[in-house]
């Protein structure tokens, strides 16, 4: 099956924004900086360019509030030992089940799936199960 063009440039949307959420969570680069050279990079439409934006300021801006959700559900794995990708998939994909305002939301159940694919991906072995978790949990929880 074939993705979308709509799902496709959301997926490297996405894939930036762990990557630019990681890096802003290991360093102290300037998050505006960060998301303009990424952008650069990654060559976004303007559609992909505000959505890969959206994310990485939602997921660094409300970092506090996500991590608070995140530490609620996983209380075994405190945040500061949480290994960095993982921390960075559930901070996007918690921004956009609970956050995110725009009128082009995605359906939970892309962003749970997105999420998982992403750990699968650059997490480690059992990232796509901790990160499905956390998730599943929010969701029947709501």
């Amino acid at each position: 099956m074939l993705s979308s063009p709509v799902g496709s440039l959301r997926h490297r949307a996405r894939a930036a924004a762990l990557q630019a959420l990681f890096e802003l969570d290991q360093t102290n680069h300037d998050m505006e900086a960060v998301i303009e050279r990424i952008s650069n990079d990654e060559m976004f439409s303007a559609e992909g360019r505000e959505f890969f934006a959206r994310l990485v300021r939602g997921g660094w801006q409300r970092r506090d509030e996500l991590d608070a959700v995140i530490e609620r559900l996983a209380p075994t794995w405190p945040i500061h030992q949480m290994p960095g990708v993982d921390k960075a998939v559930l901070r996007i994909a918690l921004f956009e089940i609970s956050f995110d305002t725009a009128t082009d939301k995605a359906p939970v159940k892309a962003v749970i799936n997105e999420a998982v694919e992403l750990s699968k991906h650059y997490g480690s072995d059992s990232s796509s199960r901790f990160v499905n978790g956390v998730l599943s949990t929010v969701v029947n929880k709501s």
